[in-house]
Parts: C-alpha cells; structure tokens; sequence
C-alpha cells in the first residue's frame, strides 16, 4: 500500500513540476510571440509605419520621389529578419529562469520560487538580443539596399543627406522608443510570471498539507 501511495506522492510532484513549466514556457512565449512582435511587425496602416513615413517625408523635404516598390520591400525584409532573430529570446529565457529549478528535490513542502532579482541577468540579456538585432538587421537589409530606393538622377548629396537622416533616426529616437515599450511588455511579464508561479505553489501546497491520502502517506512513513 505504501508503495501506492508513494507514487501518488510523486505523482503529485511531477504534476506540480510540469505545470511550473509550462507557466514559464506559456509566459515566454506570450512574451516574444505577441508582445514583442507586436513592436517589430508591419503595422496595419502605412499612416502608422514610423520608418516608412520618415523616408516619404524626408523625400518630400527634398523634393524628390522614391521607389515605394523597393522601400516597402527593404523594410519588410528587415523587420522579418528582426523578428526571427529576435525568436532566440524564448531559448534564453526559459533556460535562464528555469537553471535552478532541476536543483530543487521537492522535500519538506520545497516549492520553485522567481523574485524580481531573478531577471534581472535575463532582462538585460534578452534587451542586449534586440539591440544588437536592431543594428544588425539595419546595416544588412536597409544601409546595403538603400541605393535601390532612389532613381538615377537623385543628386548624391541628397542621398547622402536622407541616408545620414534615416540613419540617425532608426538608431536614435526609433531604437530607443522601441526599447523603452519592450521594457515596459517584459516587466508586465516578469511580473505576471511571479504571480503565476506564486499560485501555482499555493494550489500544490494546498493539496499536500490537505489531501487525506497524502497525510495518512506521512503517517505510515513514521510509524
């Protein structure tokens, strides 16, 4: 009988396990899947693609007309490139968050607990991903395609000065606009996850300390 109620036992701690993470993998995936994307992806309306506008105005600043063809191509494919690169940030986080929790034997009502301190490494982390991204993905499918934008009779002057203005605003005011609501998007989350996995351990606990089965298992064991 014993032998029964032992394997109810961990029965109980390897539900409790799996479901801690699935919390994470849920979480994370949420995350990157929705939230983040939804930073990065073409928005619905070209009124409201910030790269894309500033282009047209500053090509109307300048009193000449680009290849919308080529510019619409050259910035979907960098916000593609973005965001499959930007995928790798689930690995990261899940494998961060979830380093000690193998560790944990489960005994003496031992539960896997996340404070805010405890991403503070993956935050930074997975904010270093995006930036470095964001760089990349710029020099690589915008600053190498840019010349394709431009008719041939566009002075080189004008196009040094668009390329210099684009430039400073997707690594500046873009960037940073875009990093503060990531920042915002993860915290939400990081939070969201301590309270998850906080009433995860409250359901597991409640069934331990309240399950008949589970005490009169304790009770054999002693005597």
């Amino acid at each position: 009988m014993n032998d029964a109620l032992e394997q109810l036992r961990r029965q109980h701690i390897d539900n409790y396990k799996n479901a801690i993470i699935d919390i994470i993998n849920n979480n994370t995936n949420v995350l990157v899947e929705e939230d983040i994307m939804s930073l990065l992806r073409k928005p619905p309306l070209d009124s409201m693609d910030l790269i894309k506008t500033k282009f047209l105005d500053l090509a109307k600043k300048n009193k000449i007309i680009l290849n919308t063809d080529e510019l619409s191509n050259m910035i979907d494919n960098y916000r593609s490139n973005l965001m499959n690169e930007v995928l790798n940030i689930k690995d990261i986080r899940v494998k961060e968050l979830t380093k000690e929790f193998k560790k944990i034997k489960y005994e003496d009502n031992e539960v896997f607990k996340l404070n805010k301190k405890d991403f503070t490494k993956v935050d930074k982390d997975i904010k270093k991903l995006l930036k470095d991204q964001l760089g990349n993905s710029y020099n690589t499918f915008i600053l190498k395609n840019i010349d394709n934008i431009y008719s041939e009779d566009v002075d080189s002057n004008i196009r040094n000065s668009i390329n210099t203005n684009i430039s400073k605003y997707i690594n500046g005011s873009y960037q940073r606009q875009l990093l503060e609501n990531f920042d915002i998007k993860v915290l939400v989350k990081d939070t969201t996850l301590i309270n998850s996995i906080k009433e995860q351990n409250e359901r597991y606990l409640f069934t331990i300390n309240n399950s008949r089965i589970l005490n009169d298992l304790d009770n054999n064991l002693e005597n």
